[in-house]
């Protein structure tokens, strides 16, 4: 389903009638009888329980759909649910963090790299230069792709999907793609090829509440709606989907549930907590062996007394009553018998070390986090009442936590799918250029990259060279073992490179690095 429903086909029509042919067939076999015979033990009698069966059930049902995990009649609300989830602090961080991480620069200043992988093309160094100097011709000259990529990554993590229009001049189509224009998530929509799940035109709604065109005739006649060749629109979506193409679950769709378990706990512990906070008197007031109706009136009349202050009206000179500006009517008065003589003052409530007591809040929140894929030992240890998890690499530098191997991975994979619409827009550039025949570029001979959001592998790999190196050199110097064997077994060099090595040796003595002496090579 996208944002507005489709008007019933033909073919729905038919569908309809097929199911109604089958309207009144089984009854003689289903009759009522036999559907209570082969029903559940108790389920009827749980039907008449008041608070259970249809009456608890459904209210149960109603309050979950409501607040917990309401569906969306259209994309519309399904974007505005995920921006407003978006605005919590917590998810906020995140998001902020995911989007930093993404676009990280390198010693250069760069965030994309172009990767030649055809071995034919790498032999050409003019051709090779060529393409790399377009490449950055287009995104970092024209495009500016280190301040667009921030923007494109954020509303990705939170929309579930981005659409960049690829402006060119029609007039001059040769000079490439020209610029990328954002376009507001909330008025794009497609439709979709039924058989092969290509789209076949974008089209944007000029309109705030636009009705869904139920052909693409209709679009395009529509003086409310802009339409796009398919070639004209970046569009980056998170890859998962509902009942169809139209329904894209964003990376914030799992976060939903807990999301608004969270909201929900935290609204009630504050109202909760906040009525209960308050310390009230209690006031026995003694009665003596007064009738019960006559020790309540005296007790109002005590009430009446001790919550009112007389004051002086200098200018009329009259006394005025008022109520105490701290209210006092929220306490108790109750009446004193004579079995226990004398009046009382107690304090009754107040609950302040309730504000302290929040492992509830934390469970939900740690729920949250996980639902975001978050690296919980980035969250205050203290805080959420949980240590870090198991860390890599032993106890050296190189050590990292295995839910921050988690998170670089997940955001490795959405870097992928922004890298892959880059590279569509390259390639429809380097056509338009007249370049991507003549070189013979496709998606399989070149790539591009964004820089890696942590270094967890050259981390990882360190460690291991280090672990490798150690066991080389407990043995490298034993008789029994030759140095090409055990350069081969526990450093994993093939034969070209224990030459290249050997070479190196007497590269270093041309160059006068050793002394002749040093190495016999």
């Amino acid at each position: 389903m996208a944002w507005y429903n489709f008007k019933k086909s033909n073919e729905d029509d038919r569908l309809d009638e097929e199911l109604r042919a089958f309207h009144g067939k089984g009854e003689k076999f289903l009759t009522p009888a036999k559907v209570k015979k082969t029903s559940g033990e108790g389920a009827e009698d749980l039907q008449l329980i008041q608070g259970f069966g249809n009456i608890g059930l459904s209210s149960f049902n109603t309050f979950y759909q409501r607040y917990i995990n309401k569906a969306f009649e259209n994309e519309l609300m399904r974007i505005n649910e995920y921006r407003s989830m978006a605005s919590m602090s917590e998810i906020a961080d995140v998001i902020e963090d995911a989007t930093n991480e993404s676009t990280q620069e390198d010693e250069t200043g760069e965030t994309l790299k172009l990767n030649i992988k055809d071995a034919k093309l790498k032999e050409n160094e003019n051709i090779i230069g060529n393409i790399d100097d377009e490449f950055k011709k287009l995104f970092y000259e024209k495009l500016d792709i280190n301040t667009k990529l921030w923007d494109i990554f954020r509303t990705y993590y939170i929309d579930g999907r981005v659409f960049y229009e690829r402006i060119i001049d029609t007039a001059h189509p040769k000079e490439g793609i020209l610029n990328l224009k954002k376009l507001p998530t909330e008025s794009m929509d497609y439709f979709i090829d039924p058989i092969t799940g290509n789209v076949l035109k974008y089209f944007q709604y000029l309109t705030d509440r636009p009705k869904r065109p139920n052909t693409l005739q209709e679009a395009e006649e529509s003086k409310e709606i802009v339409v796009f060749d398919p070639n004209q629109i970046s569009f980056i979506n998170y890859g998962v989907y509902g009942n169809n193409k139209y329904e894209i679950l964003g990376y914030l769709d799992k976060a939903r549930i807990p999301y608004n378990q969270l909201k929900l706990l935290e609204t009630s512990v504050i109202i909760y907590r906040i009525v209960r906070a308050p310390e009230r008197f209690v006031f026995r007031i003694d009665t003596g062996a007064m009738p019960m109706d006559k020790a309540m009136k005296f007790v109002e009349k005590v009430k009446d007394k001790m919550t009112k202050k007389q004051s002086y009206d200098s200018t009329t000179g009259r006394l005025s009553q008022e109520p105490e500006v701290l209210s006092i009517l929220e306490n108790f008065y109750l009446p004193q018998s004579s079995d226990g003589r004398g009046s009382q003052i107690e304090t009754v409530g107040g609950n302040s070390a309730g504000f302290t007591e929040l492992d509830d809040l934390y469970y939900f929140a740690r729920k949250l986090y996980r639902a975001l894929k978050y690296p919980l030992s980035r969250v205050s240890a203290g805080q959420e009442k949980r240590e870090a998890d198991s860390l890599f690499g032993g106890s050296q530098v190189a050590e990292i936590s295995r839910d921050e191997v988690k998170w670089a991975r997940f955001l490795e994979r959405q870097q992928k799918r922004i890298c892959d619409s880059l590279l569509d827009t390259f390639l429809l550039h380097m056509e338009f250029k007249g370049l991507k025949e003549q070189y013979s570029l496709t998606r399989e001979n070149i790539e591009i990259t964004l820089n890696s959001p942590s270094h967890y592998k050259e981390q990882t790999d360190q460690a291991f060279l280090a672990t490798e190196f150690d066991n080389y050199n407990a043995l490298a110097d034993r008789e029994e073992i030759s140095k090409s064997f055990a350069m081969h077994r526990y450093l994993h060099w093939d034969m070209d490179t224990i030459k290249e090595n050997v070479a190196g040796f007497r590269k270093d003595k041309e160059l006068g690095l050793v002394k002749a002496e040093d190495k016999g090579y």
